[in-house]
């Protein structure tokens, strides 16, 4: 007497399925499939499963996107495995085009624009600042692979205004125009916090 309480391994079928048994082998398990009700259904949704993917006819991603989408995961878990405390990173100044000379051909007085280049860790940040009106506007981007992808926000803190607000796609920003005066300015994305902890804003 047969024992059918002991269920088919996967492989064997499998291999019923993809008619890879020998005939003994094939008469043997279809004969437990026809006792065994979990097994029989088991096989049921193998054999359609198989039959889906035979039936595909969809067309391979290009090597291109499926790089590129490995690597967005790859990067997401980096992150994710990463410290959940904020990284503080103090902006270093490393270029201030008020410390050139005036170019030739610029009326006093003219409105011009300020442009500074800050390192701050594993990214540079691009700041521009312009006199508009009564006021000042101050623009900038950070420049890095860190940002690229992330939501972001920029604040401008002055003794009685501050200024907010975020970057975009390509890690760009441009704030409301506030008056002169000494500000602070952090830009926060991901784990990390950009610091520029004195940027004075005057004629």
């Amino acid at each position: 007497m047969k024992q059918i309480f002991k269920h088919l391994p996967f492989a064997e079928m499998a291999d019923l399925a993809e008619g890879r048994l020998t005939p003994e082998a094939r008469a043997a398990s279809l004969e437990h499939v026809s006792a065994c009700s979990r097994c029989s259904t088991k096989l049921g949704r193998l054999e359609q499963v198989m039959g889906l993917m035979r039936a595909d006819d969809g067309a391979d991603a290009p090597p291109a996107l499926v790089s590129q989408a490995v690597n967005l995961f790859r990067a997401r878990a980096a992150r994710d495995t990463s410290p959940s405390l904020t990284r503080r990173i103090l902006a270093a100044l490393s270029f201030d085009s008020l410390q050139m000379s005036p170019a030739y051909g610029v009326r006093s007085g003219q409105a011009t624009t300020r442009q500074m280049l800050y390192s701050a860790g594993e990214n540079d940040l691009d700041l521009r600042v312009t006199q508009s009106g009564e006021g000042w506007v101050v623009a900038g981007q950070v420049l890095g692979a860190n940002c690229a992808g992330m939501k972001g926000e920029v604040e401008l803190q002055g003794t009685s205004q501050t200024s907010r607000t975020e970057l975009n796609d390509q890690c760009e920003f441009r704030l409301p125009p506030v008056g002169a005066g000494s500000y602070q300015l952090q830009v926060r994305f991901g784990n990390d916090l950009i610091e520029i902890p004195e940027l004075e804003l005057k004629a």
